[in-house]
């Protein structure tokens, strides 16, 4: 069991920070310094532990999940509905990593970009939702892990509107 939680969160969390370490080292603070954020701004420095974090928690909710499908530790519930459930939520919540693994090189490819990010970012919103009610018929650990994630890019997708509202998206000449 040690090797699938390993895998479950080893996959998003390679994944994740190797398409997205381009824009996310502490080297890369450039595009983020020039940018017109708003006022409540993570700083550049804990972008990187925060999507580290962020992929290992996805991670630990989809081995919850996968470890309810395998096991059938579901009480009161048909077999074949826990694991529709469980392929629904699994495929919703790949949809929204491959989406959310794209979201931090967007915003950092510059102004141009932004309305792109919102669009990723808001994509990756509505799966990871529909992952969340299907992690929530299988495991309620699972399910609350995937909702602490699902808050954080939410508040990253209202992060990136107001980019975009105002002209906040255009960098200082």
């Amino acid at each position: 069991m040690s090797s699938w939680l390993g895998l479950s969160v080893g996959i998003p969390l390679g994944i994740g920070l190797g398409a997205s370490y381009k824009a996310l080292r502490p080297g890369a603070s450039g595009w983020h310094s020039r940018l017109h954020k708003p006022k409540y701004n993570v700083p550049h420095s804990m972008l990187l532990p925060l999507f580290t974090a962020l992929y290992t928690i996805e991670g630990m909710a989809t081995y919850l999940v996968s470890n309810e499908m395998v096991l059938g530790n579901s009480s009161n519930r048909e077999t074949a509905v826990v694991v529709q459930a469980g392929h629904w939520g699994l495929a919703y919540y790949w949809l929204s990593l491959t989406f959310l693994v794209f979201w931090p090189a967007l915003v950092a490819s510059g102004p141009m970009y932004v309305k792109a990010a919102m669009a990723d970012i808001s994509l990756a919103v509505v799966l990871q939702l529909l992952a969340l009610v299907q992690f929530f018929r299988l495991s309620t650990a699972g399910g609350l892990l995937h909702l602490l994630c699902f808050f954080v890019t939410h508040a990253l997708a209202v992060w990136n509107l107001a980019l975009i509202q105002k002209g906040r998206a255009r960098l200082p000449l």
